[in-house]
């Protein structure tokens, strides 16, 4: 099963549980049938659960049930081991064994991301109850329901638990980065004024206890400087001793190791498990981030590790652009969540903006990384007709009839060398994508990228080239260093620097061929 738009339906009637499916996936049954035989057999609780929805915009969801609370546990955890949790979950209150209540503590405990709203016709718990034991992100619907009402909140919760999701891969990612001091504030900076907006905080401090419960200050954001009042603070309370998130008069606490971070805030309504989840996730990985800087120092001899520290201003500059457009266009979702076009529209901006973050950071990451290969026996021309189809397939998608690739390969039908394929693959379509976007670019006329292999007597040679404008005379020599770029509006310049790493990793070479026109670039891996 897909692991997109996952929802798990908890109720011991399964009438209710059909009904939810129904206004859910339509199609995955007779709607005539199933309301005929609703109407024979119950021709009063046919009328109870829900109206009939009208035709509107939804993602198609994937949808299991469960008949009891131990059972919806059980499926949450199975969920969650095969790595296809749920998004959202709708649960009944009133049901034997474990009431709704306990069922959404317990799944609370394994799985705090997932949104959950209870279905109930009963009133047997008060929302202040349901909030105090539950917590204040869960929602509450009333049978009879309305279909358009589960459709919107079904449709709202997956974006919702989304954004979290891509934010927590984000911010993991970023945790395992290494800067320098001044770099590192302007990072956590940058993360601590985004969780303090998202919990509505207008002043937010993260620190570190010491063992004589003194505090080092590492990031703030806020005007008000004076609203904490640190050392009242620690006669109250023993941050050596704190290890769970805490609000204590008005200040959010939320410690980890001698870590901690403390914001203001004006009602505890802001303070959801999923808010409290984000802030112990970013306290979490800017721990990580700190750590890894303070190791810094011993590493600065590594080449690598100096040269992303000297363009790491480059880099933050660089992310800060579709983290602020993610965080904007969530913002107009969360201003306008019924207007579903636009939603879905801003959901696929949103895909390309955290895309587009995610190939900054693991340039970052592969290039301060060794690159360790693990090879295996590859039979070559399988292998370069794969990648030589799946460039023609995005070529045809993104430049249809502008831009075609020749294939010249000499070698033997049966031809095998050891290489790491995947880390190879990345070479080549790395070539393939910087011919395209230059031929693209300049709009050359009869654009043309050709593939070429040969079996020498202990190497193969690979060649790739264009017919494009060549490369410009001032970075010729300077090519395979980082942070050398063609002037390209995205991109870290560390493309070449990471396949030079890669082919040097497989004892290979690889060089830039004198050509009469466009790029030639000449890779020999050795065999036998």
């Amino acid at each position: 099963m897909s692991e997109a738009n996952r929802v798990l339906i908890i109720d011991d009637e399964e009438i209710v549980r059909d009904s939810i499916r129904g206004v859910l996936n339509p199609h995955s049954i007779d709607e005539s049938e199933l309301e005929a035989a609703t109407f024979d057999l119950f021709p009063e609780e046919s009328q109870q659960y829900v109206s009939k929805a009208s035709k509107t915009f939804a993602p198609t969801f994937n949808i299991e049930e469960a008949s009891n609370g131990i059972n919806g546990l059980e499926k949450v955890k199975q969920s969650l081991k095969i790595g296809q949790p749920f998004q959202v979950i709708f649960l009944d209150m009133r049901m034997p064994g474990w009431d709704g209540l306990r069922t959404c503590v317990e799944i609370r405990k394994v799985d705090p991301k997932v949104q959950i709203y209870f279905v109930t016709a009963y009133s047997d718990r008060s929302i202040e109850e349901i909030i105090k034991e539950a917590g204040h992100d869960v929602g509450y619907i009333s049978k009879p329901f309305v279909a358009e009402e589960i459709i919107q909140l079904g449709t709202k919760a997956i974006y919702d638990w989304n954004k979290l999701t891509n934010l927590e891969k984000l911010l993991k990612i970023i945790g395992e980065i290494g800067f320098g001091t001044l770099e590192l504030n302007t990072l956590l900076v940058n993360i601590l004024h985004q969780i303090a907006d998202y919990i509505k905080s207008d002043f937010a401090v993260l620190g570190r206890f010491h063992k004589n419960n003194s505090f080092e200050e590492v990031a703030k954001i806020g005007i008000a400087e004076n609203r904490i009042n640190i050392e009242a603070l620690r006669e109250k309370l023993d941050f050596q001793h704190l290890h769970k998130i805490t609000l204590y008069k008005g200040i959010l606490i939320c410690p980890m190791e001698h870590f901690c971070i403390l914001a203001v805030t004006s009602s505890e309504e802001h303070f959801n498990q999923e808010k409290l989840y984000l802030v112990e996730l970013f306290v979490e990985n800017a721990v990580r981030a700190v750590k890894t800087s303070e190791l810094q120092t011993q590493l600065i001899q590594n080449a690598r590790l100096s040269a992303v520290g000297q363009a790491i201003g480059m880099v933050m500059h660089d992310i800060r652009t579709p983290i602020s457009q993610i965080d904007g266009m969530a913002q107009m979702i969360e201003a306008d969540p019924a207007n579903a076009e636009m939603n879905a529209q801003l959901s696929v901006l949103m895909r390309e903006s955290t895309s587009h973050a995610y190939d900054i950071i693991h340039d970052v990451l592969d290039f301060t990384k060794d690159a360790k290969v693990n090879l295996s026996k590859v039979n070559v021309n399988n292998f370069l007709k794969a990648i030589i189809t799946r460039a023609e397939a995005d070529i045809a998608n993104n430049h249809a009839g502008k831009i075609r690739i020749v294939a010249e390969l000499e070698t033997e039908d049966y031809f095998e060398i050891k290489l790491d394929s995947k880390k190879m693959d990345r070479v080549l379509i790395n070539l393939i994508n910087n011919a395209v976007e230059v031929l693209a670019d300049k709009s050359i006329s009869s654009a043309t990228i050709t593939i070429s292999s040969r079996q020498e007597s202990s190497s193969l040679a690979i060649r790739i080239s264009d017919n494009g404008p060549g490369i410009p005379k001032e970075i010729k020599n300077n090519l395979f260093k980082p942070f050398i770029t063609q002037n390209k509006e995205n991109g870290t310049g560390l493309g070449l620097a990471i396949v030079q790493q890669i082919i040097d990793a497989h004892d290979g070479q690889i060089s830039l061929e004198p050509s009469e026109q466009g790029a030639c670039f000449l890779i020999t891996l050795p065999h036998g």
